[in-house]
């Protein structure tokens, strides 16, 4: 599905991957999807759509789990999946690990309506590598965790095809 209006970019903010490389994170305007977000050229949330993938990546797991009171979200800088796990009244904790701190800046600049989870008294922010951050985390501590990262691309893809 194309749009015929393709989004203007609102702002590109230069930024680093963890390997050093340069990073753009552009945010701008669709006709047809609203606000999109983007990240390394490839769109991680539209407003129209956002609401479908938070609500399935979230109340899957979480309506699975009998009163779920602590969630660890690894990825997930846009904000949209942490409004979905506060509608779970039996969650006391949400932690957030997010590689990027400016993912989550310009989600709150641009996206503020899909950002407002990070309102939330129960969320606790870690910018970090999620991967070190479970690494510390003694076992048992979360009843659910959820990986909302963006999506493996071409580098990706590349190292896994050597070993198979």
């Amino acid at each position: 599905m194309r749009d015929s209006n393709p989004p203007q970019r609102a702002r590109i903010c230069p930024a680093s991957c963890p390997d050093g490389s340069p990073r753009l994170v552009p945010c701008g305007q669709s006709a047809t999807y609203g606000r999109v977000l983007v990240l390394d050229g490839v769109i991680q949330l539209t407003q129209r759509y956002e609401c479908a993938y938070q609500e399935m990546i979230i109340h899957l797991p979480l309506c699975s789990i009998p009163d779920p009171k602590k969630v660890l979200v690894v990825g997930g800088g846009d904000g949209g999946v942490l409004g979905e796990i506060a509608r779970h009244k039996s969650v006391e904790q949400i932690d957030i690990c997010e590689i990027d701190k400016l993912v989550v800046d310009v989600a709150k600049e641009f996206i503020p309506d899909v950002a407002i989870g990070f309102e939330d008294p129960r969320v606790n922010l870690h910018i970090g590598d999620g991967v070190s951050f479970l690494k510390a985390v003694p076992e048992g501590t979360y009843d659910a965790i959820i990986v909302d990262s963006s999506d493996p691309v071409v580098w990706w893809y590349r190292s896994c095809s050597g070993i198979v």
